[in-house]
């Protein structure tokens, strides 16, 4: 899994910004996910299941939630993710 940082979206509405996550994708990134790491108060605004994210290298994908595991004492929670589809570039350029 590689280390990058993203947002996590609703629709066109960025919920968490700069957030740090692991992704696992092979050549095409047909096939791939990862997960989020955030503390106990940041992951409780993601309260259902079908995400968005934004790499920021500009990649986009769908994501569904599978598992919130709580960590360090319940201080912190890793919540892992499968991609939907494709894991594609971004029709804007990135800066």
């Amino acid at each position: 899994m590689d280390l990058t940082h993203g947002s996590v979206l609703l629709g066109d509405r960025e919920l968490l910004a700069d957030v740090p996550m692991y992704i696992n994708a092979g050549g095409k990134y047909v096939r791939w996910g990862g997960c989020l790491h955030l503390n106990k108060q940041i992951s409780e605004l993601l309260n259902g299941s079908d995400y968005s994210i934004r790499l920021r290298d500009g990649r986009l994908g769908d994501i569904r939630i599978r598992k919130v595991v709580n960590t360090n004492g319940a201080l912190h929670v890793e919540i892992l993710f499968e991609g939907l589809g494709e894991l594609t570039a971004s029709q804007q350029n990135s800066a």
